[in-house]
């Protein structure tokens, strides 16, 4: 996905389109709760994120809404990683 930020960034640029993309840890959602009911999964991956919990959906807000506002204007071809500190080792 990165790779694909970087290469519609390239593209879009003459066109003042800028291209960026988010990194979220695993998300606590109805959806991937019966996942996280596996003790061995839930553990596996609590293991990875540095802060020790799952992400929220509302966490993600302010990147989304950073993104598409003009304080990002500069930015492209970027991703904003929040994954708790999983990719900080």
């Amino acid at each position: 996905m990165e790779g694909f930020t970087k290469a519609m960034a390239i593209e879009l640029a003459p066109h003042s389109i800028r291209v960026n993309s988010l990194g979220p840890t695993f998300l606590e959602t109805p959806m991937t709760k019966p996942f996280f009911e596996n003790k061995a999964f839930r553990d596996e991956v609590l293991s990875k994120i540095k802060l020790g919990r799952l992400g929220q959906l509302d966490e993600l807000t302010g990147a989304i809404v950073f993104l598409a506002s003009d304080a990002s204007s500069l930015m492209t071809g970027s991703a904003l990683v929040l994954d708790g500190g999983w990719t900080a080792e």
